[in-house]
């Protein structure tokens, strides 16, 4: 009997210290917080668009068999006048096709989010579920691809650990204009 509290201690005290994490991720510039390990990786990109600089900022956590990413693309006021749905579309079409995934469910939750469920074949499988959140002039991107054999539970728990968080207005940068 004791033998069997030691062995499910030692596995809680494995489990703890390999899939959770005592605080959440807060990005360095304070303005999302969410589920990601220190082991977390970030790059940023830019690129020109017929209505001005597009800045993307991706974090990315790769875990056995789990790929969790939070993303931020940063829009120029001129691309919210093609509306919110066409931004959306394009964001999820690019999802798609940048992970080579198939869609299976594409939801509209609130006039700011949609929520994207896919498929990519090969071997293993995978399924993915992405959050898009539009907020002012930053789509946030909200991503977790896991291999279908693992849990779904511990995907819809990263996504809703996802927080918003606001900076003091001085601090907040301001959109450029074109």
């Amino acid at each position: 009997m004791a033998n069997q509290r030691w062995n499910w201690g030692l596995s809680a005290l494995l489990w703890f210290t390999t899939g959770a994490w005592a605080e959440p991720y807060v990005s360095p510039e304070g303005r999302f917080s969410a589920e990601l390990s220190p082991a977390t990786t970030c790059s940023t990109s830019a690129s020109e668009s017929p209505v001005g600089s597009i800045v993307t900022t991706v974090y990315l956590d790769r875990q056995p068999g789990r790929f969790l990413t939070v993303s931020f693309t940063d829009l120029p006021k001129l691309a919210l006048l093609a509306g919110r749905d066409r931004i959306f579309d394009e964001a999820r079409d690019g999802m798609l096709e940048q992970c080579a995934g198939k869609q299976t469910s594409w939801q509209r939750s609130d006039s700011q989010t949609r929520r994207l469920l896919y498929l990519v074949a090969g071997s293993p499988q995978y399924r993915g579920e992405t959050l898009f959140r539009l907020e002012k002039y930053r789509l946030y991107v909200i991503d977790v691809r896991s291999e279908v054999n693992l849990k779904p539970s511990m995907d819809s728990s990263f996504l809703q650990s996802f927080r918003i968080m606001s900076l003091p207005a001085a601090a907040a940068p301001t959109p450029k204009d074109p």
